[in-house]
């Protein structure tokens, strides 16, 4: 009985810290460091840098001491036979015989070494390998890259939702106090029911479309868990308030860019001049040593049961050398050659759309600045036309529908601000993107 309790102690205990670390939002930072850990995109392609490790060993391991053994048995229904002079054995000149020579029972072994002594090729292998491992980490990179563009970008829009709820329940509040103040100029026969019928009817819209966003909202925080490998059936909260501060600096005329498309050309270029390389390594001789054992077993399970084993062996250096292939390597070497060229103007390209995401990218950040700022000045302003024509509705110098479209245009310029807000953020990122740099923060 006192296990139980203990056991329950610990339980309440253990469910205590989850409900409490549940309730702590989080930051930007957390989810994306999260998604950079736990997100199985990338463990899948950390996975291909073992694949790729895996590949050098491979190569490295054929320049090492190959060692075969092999075996061979044979049984003879009928012992082939050789056409001999007769001749050889005394008799006359110009006249042959057949003999068959063995036993019908043949039992072989052998064992054989073999070392590359020299092979161009093999070396050449080995540093493409090395590169491809490179590029397996700049493709990792650029994974990552994507997943915090998509972790912040989706956070941005769950922080507007966010906002846009408060606003909502804000404009609920005040239309609620709205109606009692209606209901109560009707109830005094200084007011129509019209005008209560009207309010409701525009409180029960807006908290259809508070329903609304808040179903968007609770998506986007499934994706947020989808991105950052957090459990679907977790909850999960982010802190609500938008950094309104401008974090990036996009004044910089020559800024600093650290592309992976880039720095991917880069080795697939490098590549591909190895790959050539190896396809002239083609036209140079490889030279190996070897070494082999044999041990042969002859036996004829006749009446005497004959059986004889014999062994040998015999070391040598081994020269292999294509010369002439009918020009099929000159053929890929201009295939490569050509793809060499395909490679630079890929990077030519690549450079121009750069230019081009920045440029774009500079242009919305000072535009989103802007409407940020407007915005604001929209909102102060139409709050205080709100809170006036609540007042005048209240005191009878004004109708219902002077007060609805005053919540209407507070309505819109709460939204055109956090569209901005989110314009914002998207600006900066989309900074961070196209000079290279959100890896980097």
């Amino acid at each position: 009985m006192k296990f139980s309790k203990f056991a329950i102690l610990i339980a309440i205990s253990i469910s205590s810290v989850r409900t409490q670390a549940q309730d702590i939002p989080f930051t930007l930072d957390d989810l994306i460091s999260k998604a950079l850990t736990y997100n199985l995109d990338i463990q899948s392609q950390e996975l291909e840098t073992k694949t790729t490790e895996a590949k050098i060993d491979e190569i490295k391991a054929r320049a090492l001491p190959q060692v075969n053994l092999s075996g061979d048995y044979k049984y003879y229904i009928k012992i082939p036979g050789q056409v001999i002079p007769l001749s050889a054995f005394g008799g006359p000149e110009g006249e042959y015989s057949t003999a068959g020579f063995g036993l019908p029972w043949n039992l072989s072994s052998n064992l054989q070494v073999t070392q590359v002594l020299y092979n161009h090729s093999l070396n050449i292998g080995l540093k493409a390998a090395r590169l491809g491992r490179d590029a397996t980490s700049l493709q990792i990179r650029r994974t990552k890259e994507d997943i915090t563009y998509n972790v912040s970008a989706t956070y941005y829009n769950a922080q507007t939702l966010a906002q846009q709820i408060s606003f909502f329940n804000d404009n609920l509040n005040s239309l609620q106090s709205t109606i009692k103040i209606a209901q109560l100029r009707y109830d005094n026969q200084m007011g129509q029911k019209i005008d209560v019928d009207r309010l409701q009817l525009s409180y029960s819209t807006t908290e259809t479309q508070l329903e609304a966003i808040k179903n968007d909202y609770t998506q986007l925080l499934n994706m947020l868990k989808f991105l950052a490998g957090i459990p679907q059936e977790e909850q999960i909260k982010i802190q609500d308030k938008i950094n309104t501060e401008v974090t990036t600096v996009a004044t910089v005329n020559d800024p600093k860019i650290n592309r992976s498309e880039l720095l991917l050309l880069d080795i697939q270029k490098e590549q591909n001049i190895l790959e050539q390389k190896n396809i002239k390594a083609e036209f140079v001789p490889t030279l190996s040593a070897y070494g082999l054992g044999n041990y042969t077993i002859f036996s004829d399970p006749g009446k005497n049961g004959y059986t004889k084993g014999i062994p040998a062996g015999w070391a040598g250096v081994q020269l292999n050398w294509n010369i002439f292939d009918g020009n099929a390597r000159k053929a890929k070497l201009s295939q490569t050659k050509i793809q060499q060229e395909q490679l630079s103007l890929q990077q030519q390209l690549i450079n121009e759309s750069i230019q081009m995401d920045i440029i774009n990218a500079r242009n919305k950040l000072y535009i989103q600045l802007r409407n940020l700022q407007a915005g604001k000045d929209q909102i102060a302003i139409a709050e205080r036309v709100y809170q006036q024509a609540q007042l005048q509705f209240k005191e009878g110098t004004t109708d219902i529908s002077t007060l609805i479209q005053t919540e209407d245009a507070l309505r819109e310029t709460q939204t055109n601000y956090l569209a901005a807000l989110v314009g914002l953020r998207t600006a900066e990122l989309d900074w961070d993107k196209a000079t290279g740099n959100l890896l980097n923060k």
